[in-house]
């Protein structure tokens, strides 16, 4: 994370298995180019293509490599109790020169209402701190 950079995220309990935010996060990742990567047994990213213009800010505002950086919108969930804790977070990834990945945090006020929307629509219940 760069210095001084806040991780955008947004957190929610569940009391229950968060079935509906499953299936409504998996149907959201599925517009052309968008991949739904299983990284672990709590962790699934939809990873999307930016647009053209996008990509190329990301590509020379961050010294990127000439691979196309990705949109990811993860989520995260864990078991505490019997309830579960799910955090929807973004970042951008940029591949460097050197070939490894570079994630680029940024705040959007709409993506976080529209986070939250989605978490309390589903059951969960604020826990953004």
């Amino acid at each position: 994370m760069e210095p001084g950079q806040d991780l955008p995220v947004r957190r929610a309990l569940f009391t229950e298995a968060p079935a509906p935010l499953d299936a409504a996060f998996r149907s959201s990742c599925d517009s052309p180019g968008d991949e739904l990567r299983q990284i672990s047994r709590a962790v699934v990213q939809c990873r999307i293509l930016p647009p053209p213009d996008v990509a190329a800010f990301l590509l020379l505002q961050y010294d990127g490599a000439l691979e196309a950086p990705t949109l990811v919108v993860q989520k995260e969930t864990d078991q505490s109790d019997g309830s579960y804790v799910v955090e929807l977070s973004y970042f951008a990834e940029v591949v460097q020169k050197s070939g490894n990945p570079r994630r680029i945090y940024f705040k959007q006020r709409d993506l976080d209402s529209l986070m939250d929307e989605l978490l309390a629509a589903t059951g969960g219940i604020a826990a953004n701190t």
